[in-house]
């Protein structure tokens, strides 16, 4: 063996977990030190906590909670992308997770997305894992995406006919949100909304919201700009 391969057997990646969960916290903790590949350097149980947390120690890897990241369509990773780009996120997600969710989540620069009742074996390989660099997506999420992206139209050109704000809110529409909660979301009045929800149904030729959903799916796979991006490539 190397000297090198020796040098890094021996270090330790610095961890902070950010979950609502005081049990959630204290055993992942507990199973991370005792792998001594890893090092908690703290704890903060929401996204005021862990903004205040980061000024003083930034870590290599944050575990996050999908509860918090997701308030305000994720700003919170949008936020972390832009103060602090070298640190890997990895997202712990429920089982009702929406596959619209975990897109916009990868979209947002998350590494690594880990089910919440995932064994403590489970979540130290994909630490593992995205500590070299490697993404980390679980197999059931997965498939969770691939059947979100079977639902997809076959064409994509009547999106392009949609503005930026339309499929910003076309997103939010896909993940169930109503008008008033878009309306709450997004700084507008429900009038507004209403008018958005109507010139998108239009454009894209449905008659449902829950058929102008499936094209959400491919605003967030191709990005807002058309550009497309992987699951595990290249993020904006």
């Amino acid at each position: 063996m190397s000297k090198k391969n020796q040098t890094s057997k021996t270090e330790s990646a610095s961890v902070v977990i950010c979950d609502k969960q005081p049990l959630f916290r204290l055993g992942l903790k507990l199973a991370l030190e005792q792998q001594g590949n890893f090092r908690v350097i703290g704890e903060a149980s929401d996204a005021d906590e862990l903004m205040a947390l980061l000024v003083r120690s930034t870590p290599e890897i944050l575990v996050l909670d999908m509860f918090i990241a997701r308030a305000e369509n994720f700003s919170l990773l949008r936020q972390l992308r832009a103060k602090y780009p070298t640190i890997k996120v990895v997202l712990v997600v429920p089982r009702s997770v929406h596959p619209m969710e975990l897109l916009s989540a990868i979209q947002s620069g998350v590494i690594g997305c880990l089910l919440r009742d995932s064994s403590l074996d489970l979540v130290i390989r994909a630490l593992h894992s995205v500590m070299t660099g490697m993404p980390w997506i679980q197999r059931e999420l997965t498939e969770h995406i691939l059947q979100g992206f079977n639902t997809f139209p076959i064409s994509e050109e009547p999106v392009k006919a949609l503005t930026e704000r339309e499929r910003q809110i076309l997103i939010l529409l896909a993940k169930g949100l109503s008008n008033k909660e878009i309306a709450k979301q997004m700084g507008l009045s429900l009038q507004t909304v209403k008018t958005h929800v109507s010139h998108i149904l239009q454009k894209l030729k449905v008659r449902s919201r829950a058929e102008a959903a499936r094209y959400a799916f491919i605003i967030v796979k191709s990005g807002f700009d058309g550009q497309k991006l992987a699951l595990s490539g290249k993020r904006r």
